[in-house]
């Protein structure tokens, strides 16, 4: 289900979106299997933003 090579499956859990929050991510190029290499870093909450504010996901 979607796991990396060698890798167990990856479970998926739907979410409604409520909270944007600003990430940092060492990886700006094309991502690997569609997933950051490593896992991104939250910043902060970003309160003054809904998911509305937010352009379409990729």
């Amino acid at each position: 289900m979607g796991g990396l090579p060698g890798a167990g499956p990856v479970h998926y859990r739907p979410v409604i979106p409520d909270v944007v929050v600003e990430i940092e991510a060492d990886q700006t190029g094309p991502r690997e299997f569609g997933r950051f290499r490593h896992r991104p870093r939250v910043l902060r909450v970003r309160g003054d933003l809904t998911a509305d504010n937010l352009p379409p996901a990729p």
